[in-house]
């Protein structure tokens, strides 16, 4: 499953040429773990090429008991949900 944050597509014409602005930015492979009960992350994919990367600070004490070696299962939409929120925050990987 894959989700579009932004964009209004607008199509013109450019002499022969058919353009494309703001073209909406595709997430998609989204997934996070708990590094330790104050720290989220959530790793993704940008238009099926780049890999970005939030650190989320908080308290995850509860949640990190319940789980094994932080690996955390939020369903895709709340994931989805974050991602959108945070995008001012995004930190691409190299």
């Amino acid at each position: 499953m894959s989700y579009k944050i932004g964009g209004n597509r607008l199509l013109y014409k450019f002499g022969e040429r058919l353009v494309e602005r703001y073209k909406p930015t595709a997430i998609t492979n989204p997934s996070c773990r708990l590094l330790n009960p104050f720290t989220l992350i959530v790793n993704f994919t940008v238009d099926n090429t780049e890999k970005y990367q939030i650190v989320l600070q908080g308290d995850y004490k509860e949640r990190y008991k319940e789980v094994e070696d932080g690996a955390i299962d939020l369903p895709e939409k709340e994931m989805y949900a974050i991602i959108h929120d945070s995008q001012k925050i995004w930190f691409k990987k190299e």
